[in-house]
């Protein structure tokens, strides 16, 4: 538990770690009784934490869908040319390339955030509802970023195919750029792969490991920026999610470096 001191001396507000977070989450499966003892739920697929996740997990699919049925009538009714364009695989690869790219950032901010010095002033959102967008968005980014894959391998016009997928400098098309974003794919599995098991490798392995998102996100965005035939006209969302990441990583460099200088951060 880390605790951050208040310039007015109030009393240190907790800033839960992850593993903290993640405890707490198996902890959902436990209530308290009558006497103040703890014990298991008798049928703990019907808890309260659990149901307000699986309420939250259908609100947010409720919105995807609605937002899938209104997309897909635009497109249907003004994308009919598109359909029959050659280039569709590119586009649709481009499209599902930046909305990775979106999630992605969103995904690190959280992140930053969720151990940032600052976040001990403000009590909304929760540590638990930040964690929770943050799972939610990773999944996002895997899924959204295989979709990406699979359109530029399968373009016989983008000159990338499978090889320039997996393989670095593999590629015809901006071998160095392209390149950037398979590396940027390995270091985004590590990462994910070893948070996934946060629970059960212990901190000491996966939370060094996790601390790559930040470069896994600069390597994105190079990609982004070198790759794209449309970076030009997406220079300004490059530029504004870039400025938020370096922002809050300076900040959060400087607070804790700040914090342990003056004995405010306690372990």
């Amino acid at each position: 538990m880390t605790m951050v001191t208040r310039p007015s001396g109030r009393a240190p507000q907790p800033v839960p770690d992850l593993d903290e977070l993640l405890a707490d989450r198996r902890a959902a499966d436990l209530r308290i009784d009558g006497s103040g003892a703890v014990a298991a739920t008798d049928d703990p697929g019907v808890t309260p934490g659990r149901a307000r996740e699986a309420a939250r997990t259908i609100a947010v699919l409720a919105v995807v869908l609605g937002a899938s049925v209104v997309l897909g009538s635009l497109l249907g009714v003004h994308g009919r040319t598109l359909v029959h364009n050659k280039m569709l695989p590119w586009i649709l690869g481009r499209s599902l390339g930046v909305a990775s790219y979106l999630a992605l950032a969103a995904l690190v901010v959280l992140g930053l955030w969720l151990r940032h010095p600052w976040r001990a002033r403000f009590r909304r959102p929760a540590a638990s509802s930040i964690l929770w967008a943050h799972v939610t968005l990773a999944a996002a980014t895997v899924t959204l970023l295989a979709g990406h894959l699979t359109a530029l391998a399968a373009d016989t016009y983008a000159g990338v195919g499978w090889t320039g997928v997996f393989v670095p400098w593999g590629a015809q098309y901006r071998p160095t750029p392209t390149a950037l974003g398979t590396l940027a794919l390995y270091a985004l599995l590590l990462v994910a792969g070893t948070a996934a098991l946060a629970g059960s490798i212990g901190r000491r392995i996966w939370f060094p490991i996790h601390t790559v998102s930040v470069l896994v996100f600069c390597l994105t965005l190079a990609h982004g920026i070198l790759a794209g035939s449309d970076a030009y006209s997406l220079r300004w969302v490059y530029v504004a999610t870039g400025g938020v990441v370096l922002v809050l990583q300076a900040t959060r460099w400087i607070g804790g470096r700040a914090g342990h200088g003056a004995a405010a951060v306690l372990e």
